[in-house]
């Protein structure tokens, strides 16, 4: 089911219905883009992996989310699916003007795919994070109050005052000839419509209501409805409040439906998932925050429960299986033997099949992730030697797979997951070099300096360092001793590297000392140099 803000209201207490019903939910996203800056490195520990995503993914806007809920059938004894695809975009009034990223690669790919980004921008749902809301919500309660306490009148700058008695006098003839029941004000800048607001409000108290028009070009103009009785004048200021209080609300948006998952407290299942944790956290929730420790426990407390596909599928008795755990390749491997894709069925226009094929929509994707997890649950039970039925989150046959979010760049690097309520993996680095080498050098150049030592894993850092792992790591040391005398080069075990990064980063940047000898010699010359100068113009 699409989901934009046409439909937005009506469709929200059908997603509420499935969230409730629902064994566990499936949620999928897409982005502006990606990564801002540098990238993630293979030998990243997962707090590191945490804040280079941090600082360098949360600019970019999240603009269709995919959310898919799987309940039972209990009458046929097997799951169907309410499947919502949502176009998300944060638009300004009554919410915040946001500022975002767009990364061109992201923007080209999801064009390929058919995205339509007029329809993203016409008819995106809005959104907001919690701080916003509140901030918000107390300044329309705060102004909507002082309007009806309002003692103080602005007054009118002699320059607006011609201005504000020819359109009095405008609105005094409509009401006089009593022609038609409305009548508009255009071309006022905003401050003109306030002193109007105030000057009309107060003049003509009971016979005419005014506010604000929005047109189809999005410019704002004054509406001046004539009032037949003094019921009708309360009837429009309380038409009014409401009128803000439910754009307020459609501001608001799809915030609503990520809270109703996190309070739901379901399984939350993913694929590749980190990204669209980060994102939901910080764009319906709260800003991430910097203390990675803090993270953990804001994600755990928002998402008690989650999954990871990817990282599912990167473990036994599926490694050895699965050649490639990119999603189509997944949903390939798992509709052949010795797995098996279930049947998952749909109520008209609420959900997908796989008949459709709409790959990189944001809720095909979700329902997709949805039927690998089930077979892959299928067949993990069968291997227990248990029958398969229902998912529970709490059976002991998901716990290995619970809260640990896949680390796509680090995974072969031993580092595969953050785990969201425990101890993170550890993996030894003793192997890792931090390797400076010549501005010429290439690929090769690095494979033939190490190549009496086995094959090596290369990440580059720029045009002359890189970091270098050894697949013999037990020649860690060797390899160290080797390369003292090697003029031409630098090698640094990684964790030293780390120390010497760390302890650079957090060093003051030094200032002169304004008082030292050095500083006031120079600052003398400069003032005679600035001073001869002056003189040869103006004298």
């Amino acid at each position: 089911m699409e989901v934009t803000r046409r439909n937005f209201k009506e469709a929200l207490p059908l997603i509420g219905e499935s969230i409730a019903k629902a064994d566990f939910l499936v949620i999928d996203t897409e982005f502006t883009g990606l990564i801002n800056g540098r990238d993630v490195s293979m030998f990243d520990s997962p707090q590191e992996y945490y804040n280079t995503l941090l600082n360098g993914s949360t600019d970019f806007l999240l603009i269709q989310y995919g959310l898919c809920a799987f309940y039972w059938n209990d009458e046929e004894k097997h799951y169907m699916n309410d499947a919502y695809n949502f176009f998300l975009f944060p638009r300004g009034r009554p919410g915040p003007d946001k500022i975002f990223l767009c990364q061109s690669s992201s923007l080209d790919f999801l064009s390929s795919q058919g995205f339509d980004f007029n329809k993203l921008i016409r008819e995106g749902i809005s959104y907001m994070s919690e701080p916003i809301e509140s901030r918000l919500r107390e300044n329309l309660t705060e102004r909507q109050s002082r309007i009806i306490n309002d003692k103080d009148p602005i007054v009118i700058p002699d320059e607006h005052k011609s201005q504000i008695e020819d359109i009095c006098k405008r609105v005094r003839t409509f009401l006089d000839e009593n022609k038609t029941d409305e009548m508009d004000i255009d071309r006022c800048n905003a401050f003109i419509r306030r002193l109007l607001f105030q000057e009309l409000g107060s003049r003509f108290k009971d016979e005419a209501f005014v506010e604000t028009k929005v047109l189809e070009n999005k410019s704002r103009v004054l509406k001046v409805t004539r009032i037949k009785s003094p019921s009708e004048s309360k009837s429009k200021d309380d038409q009014k409040r409401e009128k803000e209080w439910e754009e307020f609300e459609e501001a608001v948006g799809f915030s609503k439906v990520a809270r109703m998952i996190s309070q739901s407290e379901k399984l939350v299942i993913g694929h590749n998932m980190l990204l669209d944790v980060l994102h939901t956290l910080s764009h319906f929730f709260q800003p991430l925050p910097e203390d990675y420790a803090s993270f953990k426990e804001f994600a755990h407390c928002m998402f008690p429960r989650l999954l990871d596909t990817k990282y599912m599928s990167s473990l036994p008795p599926f490694k050895d299986k699965v050649a490639s755990t990119v999603l189509p390749h997944l949903l390939q491997t798992l509709s052949e033997p010795p797995f098996a894709l279930p049947e998952i069925p749909s109520l008209p226009s609420r959900g997908y099949t796989c008949a459709q094929d709409k790959q990189h929509e944001a809720g095909y994707d979700a329902y997709v992730t949805g039927l690998c997890f089930l077979a892959m649950h299928a067949h993990v039970t069968r291997m227990r030697g248990e029958r398969c039925t229902r998912v529970t989150p709490d059976a002991a046959v998901l716990k290995p797979f619970i809260n640990k979010l896949y680390l796509a760049k680090t995974a072969h690097q031993d580092s595969p997951y953050i785990h969201l309520a425990g101890a993170d993996p550890s993996p030894s680095r003793d192997h890792v070099f931090h390797l400076t080498f010549p501005k010429e050098w290439q690929r090769n150049d690095i494979n033939q300096l190490f190549s009496a030592y086995g094959q090596i894993t290369v990440n580059f850092l720029n045009d002359t360092t890189a970091l270098v792992a050894l697949s013999r790591k037990e020649l860690a040391k060797t390899v160290s001793r080797a390369f003292v005398d090697n003029n031409r080069i630098s090698l640094v075990p990684y964790v030293k590297y780390k120390l010497i990064a760390a302890k650079s980063a957090s060093q003051p940047v030094q200032r002169r000392d304004d008082s030292s000898e050095r500083y006031t010699k120079m600052y003398v010359i400069l003032v005679s140099v600035m001073f001869a100068i002056a003189m040869y113009y103006f004298v």
